[in-house]
């Protein structure tokens, strides 16, 4: 009975561990794509049309890490881009993902209910 509650413990430890590790790794792919975000809109104040590789390697490594697309369409939302705006479009769907697999009742709203 003693041995079965500490085995319990420990795969309640490991399990506890292994949400802390999600929990953390997400928290730093939403800020990645934050930082990400802010290089890229200020490029787009600049008037910058086209993505520096640099900042482009470092997308592509972002999306790499997400799940594969469910369809098609996503897939295509999630492709990398090469001007500044599309691939902030991107990034922006990228951390919708994000966010989706954190809470999958997460309510999605689309540009024409928020009057845009």
């Amino acid at each position: 009975m003693i041995d079965q509650a500490n085995r319990d413990i420990a795969a309640f430890a490991r399990a506890e561990a292994e949400r802390r590790f999600a929990s953390r790794r997400h928290l730093d792919l939403v800020r990645a794509i934050d930082a990400l975000l802010f290089q890229l809109e200020d490029l787009n104040l600049q008037g910058v049309d086209r993505v520096p590789a640099v900042l482009r390697r470092h997308a592509g490594r972002i999306l790499e890490t997400l799940p594969a697309p469910e369809s098609d369409e996503q897939a295509e939302a999630l492709r990398l881009r090469y001007r500044v705006v599309p691939l902030m479009d991107v990034m922006f769907n990228a951390q919708e993902v994000l966010f989706r697999l954190r809470d999958p009742d997460r309510v999605i709203e689309d540009d024409e209910e928020l009057g845009a």
